[in-house]
């Protein structure tokens, strides 16, 4: 596995917790390298002015709280690589990259973080929920939120005992599914998603089905030459892993499990 491009480079372990998380020493310069979490609530500007107003000058406050995912993702050259991403404390980094863009030979400085390192997105998930205590009208105004409940549940449900990802972080080829376009699809449908526990897994519930049906539909459909001949390989595969979800890119499916 190649090394990480935006993990810092002089991180220091210092201790690790027992759910396995480590807290590491890194440079605030260090630290905005890092993307933040796809997976985040959206940025509120006015709480990142809310951030500035209350540190001043004193930027070297912003020195701790942060929280960083790792998980293994394809790079451009199809290669394995361990990506971090800030899961929690993007509006504290949001000061410290205004910081560092607009004043001169400011020195860098230290800064704590824990670093979580997890196998997909429904562990990136249930890692967030477990370090931010949400209020409950938050999972209906952010649609990020929203979003992941339902990643959280269909990873889930088609990964099962983590063995074989069906559904992995950032890029993928198919037959497997990137969660990064599973969120991205959603997002377009978030009016139609409902955040109750019973709305998702009734959600989940028909996606599987249709993934079945779909799977006799196609097995039908190639026994007869009726696939494009480019998509027969890929076809092939997906029938093999018993799961089409990615196979249509446009992601049909997901409207027509919507209900």
């Amino acid at each position: 596995m190649k090394t990480p491009h935006n993990t810092p480079t002089n991180q220091k372990m210092l201790h690790t917790f027992h759910n396995g998380a480590t807290l590491q020493k890194t440079t605030a310069l260090e630290l905005i390298k890092i993307p933040i979490w796809k997976g985040n609530r959206i940025l509120d500007k006015g709480h990142v002015l809310e951030i500035q107003k209350a540190i001043g000058s004193n930027i070297t406050h912003l020195d701790s709280g942060y929280f960083v995912v790792q998980y293994e993702e394809l790079d451009a050259g199809n290669h394995l690589v361990l990506q971090s991403y800030i899961i929690d404390g993007q509006h504290r980094a949001a000061v410290l990259k205004e910081h560092f863009a607009t004043t001169l030979c400011e020195p860098d400085f230290p800064v704590l973080m824990t670093v979580k390192r997890v196998l997909d997105e429904e562990e990136a998930i249930s890692f967030f929920n477990t370090i931010n205590k949400c209020k409950p009208q938050a999972w209906k105004i952010d649609p990020n939120l929203i979003v992941n409940k339902y990643i959280e549940a269909l990873t889930k449900k088609f990964n099962g005992s983590k063995k074989h990802l069906l559904i992995r972080p950032g890029s993928t080829h198919r037959p497997y599914l990137s969660s990064d376009k599973l969120r991205e699809a959603l997002l377009l449908h978030v009016s139609s998603l409902k955040p109750s526990k019973e709305d998702v897994a009734q959600f989940v519930e028909r996606v599987v089905k249709w993934n079945t049906n779909e799977l006799g539909a196609v097995q039908m459909q190639l026994s007869l030459n009726d696939i494009p001949k480019k998509e027969i390989p890929i076809l092939e595969k997906s029938i093999a892993a018993e799961f089409l979800l990615a196979f249509d890119t446009a992601y049909k499916w997901i409207p027509m499990c919507l209900g």
